[in-house]
């Protein structure tokens, strides 16, 4: 089998000639019937021509019917085949690119990529599988769920810090969820709310 090119070939040169040549001879006769009086087609015995009202009324329901199309049922097609605004597919894919967060004792960090790291939904996976088991990832995701508290509205008015139950007074107290926690509606009712005061 040949293999299909959009090329010029002399088969379609000869056939895209010929309806050149049959369109513009319809468009010629459609213009004809549609200027030229009835009562000359009488004489020459073309009484079985439509009605002069179809020259404008099929052209405007074409109009009509593009116009329709363009800015009622594409547009409501795509907004059907779109997910959810909560999905997690709105802002990232399976060819999304999330780097492994643990952090050696010298502050470096793996960068190494984590495979799936949305499978679970909007629960971003932080580690690779060389580091999910090991201790260090545990602990950084223990000090992550403590930066999610909020233990004073002031740096100098944290005097809870000098005291030995700091943590577990910290870890006591509802957590603020985290931005990757909310669904996107939530996060943009928050915006819409303090933008609006």
């Amino acid at each position: 089998m040949p293999e299909h090119t959009p090329a010029p070939t002399p088969g379609r040169a000869i056939y895209g000639f010929a309806l050149y040549l049959l369109f513009q001879t319809l468009f010629l006769l459609y213009v004809l019937w549609a200027f030229v009086p009835t009562v000359w087609f009488d004489r020459l015995g073309l009484t079985y021509l439509p009605d002069k009202y179809f020259a404008l009324f099929v052209p405007i329901l074409t109009l009509v019917a593009v116009t329709l199309f363009a800015f009622l049922v594409y547009p409501s097609l795509g907004l059907a085949m779109m997910p959810d605004v909560d999905e997690r597919t709105t802002v990232a894919d399976g060819n999304s690119i999330v780097r492994c967060e643990f952090r050696f004792p010298d502050g470096l960090c793996c960068q190494q990529r984590v495979e799936t790291p949305l499978e679970r939904g909007w629960n971003v996976r932080r580690h690779c599988a060389k580091h999910s088991t090991r201790q260090g990832a545990v602990e950084t995701q223990r000090t992550v769920r403590v930066a999610n508290f909020c233990d004073c509205p002031y740096e100098g008015q944290c005097l809870l810090r000098k005291d030995p139950e700091y943590l577990p007074t910290l870890r006591s107290k509802d957590p603020i969820p985290a931005v990757s926690d909310l669904s996107l509606s939530q996060v943009s009712r928050t915006l819409y709310h303090r933008r609006g005061r």
